[in-house]
């Protein structure tokens, strides 16, 4: 992978992980990057629902062999091929436990399927013939007694629904201990968010990953979430404030200014010149043949608001900046290119809001923004660039229009939407290979795109 780790898979373009592995040379979701960031050197982290070791590995990786990882993976074949990657890569600091967590103690019916990421425990009966492992079953709980656990830092549960009872089952350990949790969402497709009223009852607040900005803010109840998430996170107060002075989460208590914060916010992006779209953008190689004719249209007071927008947003993009700012930047940008794309949806607008929405984790709204910018190229095929803007697609930052313009706006959206349509083109074969065949032809397919187009072409060719 792309930390330097070696995986161990079966060799099959057929099966999810090693599908995702050789198209990505990373796993797909965004939470592996952030803790191979927030994780430390001698931590001590769980793992429960290992698989084939994508998250045991990193994480291995980041706490070193002075820290301890516990693996709980109980699929007899899946745990065997985990052994294998832990050999591989020299990790003696990984312990690998050949077991399920639930609330009980003894052992229990297992279901492996196809594909080992949605292997379960098994309820009510359920499972075919010849998919059913007797596994043995122990709880958090007694794991902790077992295995003398303390000070734990971090802890990953995806168990394919059985979060509920692992969580029952360690009642002792959450008490003791003070993690990081990370904890899965999404059930057989739909947002499950059952979890968060039992970690609130425990002492927990519940956050989620912002991509864009690598950092945990508080997840509110009250909004829809979308539906690309697929992990949110816990903890207690005393590990949220140690992740918060690390620049890693904004706290609950911090957004409760957020009110106040907007303005305050607004006017350091208004005073700091590196913000300002000439500084921020219109050096950037796709925008050096734009420049003068954005000093033009820039000239009227009525883009006051694209001007305060784009230098919120390159706030937004400021490591040095305090976390809190950072995010207050990042949506209120984002706030502000929604009234923008509402009142005038012209390309720039529209382009600028959908990099804005992918950064802030609404994988959904830019979606449907990019949605109608394809439609509506497939009307016009025209392109008004007399603003500044950003471009859809990161990558696309540092890429020179080159002739026709429209070539690099076009391959510039069909690149965005293959990254957020789906988490990997696994689930969207023929149409990525149909996308990339297109933008390859136009000639501006990227290095991670081909190696996505060469993997989605070997498999439809078996």
């Amino acid at each position: 992978m792309v930390d330097g780790v070696r995986v161990v898979v079966p060799d099959s373009l057929e099966l999810i992980t090693p599908y995702v592995l050789q198209e990505q040379l990373d796993w797909f979701e965004p939470e592996i990057k952030f803790l191979r960031r927030a994780l430390k050197a001698g931590q001590r982290v769980i793992d429960i629902g290992a698989n084939y070791g994508v998250f045991t590995l990193s994480m291995a990786h980041a706490v070193g062999a002075t820290g301890k990882v516990w693996a709980f993976e109980p699929a007899n074949s899946t745990a065997n091929v985990l052994a294998k990657s832990i050999a591989a890569n020299g990790f003696a600091h990984v312990d690998l436990q050949r077991c399920a967590l639930s609330n009980q103690i003894g052992t229990t019916q297992f279901m492996v399927g196809q594909h080992a990421e949605l292997n379960s425990i098994v309820r009510w009966g359920g499972g075919q013939p010849g998919t059913l492992e007797t596994v043995n079953v122990g709880t958090l709980d007694e794991r902790m007694r077992a295995l003398a656990w303390s000070d734990i830092d971090f802890i990953k549960i995806d168990a394919e629904g059985e979060e509920l009872n692992i969580l029952a089952g360690g009642k002792m350990f959450f008490e003791k201990n003070s993690p990081l949790v990370q904890f899965e969402v999404k059930i057989e497709g739909a947002a499950d968010l059952t979890l968060i009223p039992t970690f609130a009852a425990m002492g927990y607040d519940v956050f989620q990953l912002v991509p864009g900005l690598d950092m945990l803010v508080p997840f509110s109840a009250d909004k829809k979430p979308d539906s690309y998430l697929l992990n949110m996170f816990a903890c207690k107060p005393d590990r949220a404030a140690a992740l918060a002075q690390q620049g890693k989460l904004v706290t609950r208590f911090a957004l409760e200014q957020k009110e106040n914060q907007e303005e305050a916010v607004l006017e350091i992006a208004r005073a700091n010149s590196t913000y300002a779209w000439r500084n921020a953008i219109a050096t950037v190689p796709f925008a050096r043949s734009l420049a003068s004719q954005w000093e033009q249209a820039m000239s009227a007071q009525t883009n006051l608001d694209l001007v305060d927008a784009l230098a919120l947003h390159a706030m937004s993009r400021d490591m040095k900046a305090p976390p809190v700012q950072r995010f207050v930047a990042l949506m209120s940008s984002l706030a502000r290119f929604t009234r923008m794309i509402q009142s005038k949806p012209t390309y720039c607008h529209r382009a600028s809001y959908v990099r804005i929405a992918s950064e802030a984790g609404q994988r959904d709204n830019a979606l449907d923004v990019l949605d109608q910018m394809l439609q509506r190229v497939n009307q016009e095929n025209q392109f008004d660039m007399s603003e500044p803007f950003l471009p859809p697609c990161e990558r696309f930052d540092r890429l020179d229009l080159g002739a026709p313009f429209n070539h690099w706006a076009i391959c510039a959206m069909h690149e965005q939407y293959e990254w957020i349509c789906s988490h990997s083109s696994f689930y969207v074969t023929e149409q990525t290979t149909r996308r990339l065949l297109f933008v390859q032809q136009l000639g501006f397919l990227g290095q991670d795109m081909q190696r996505r187009l060469n993997v989605a072409r070997r498999r439809l060719m078996k």
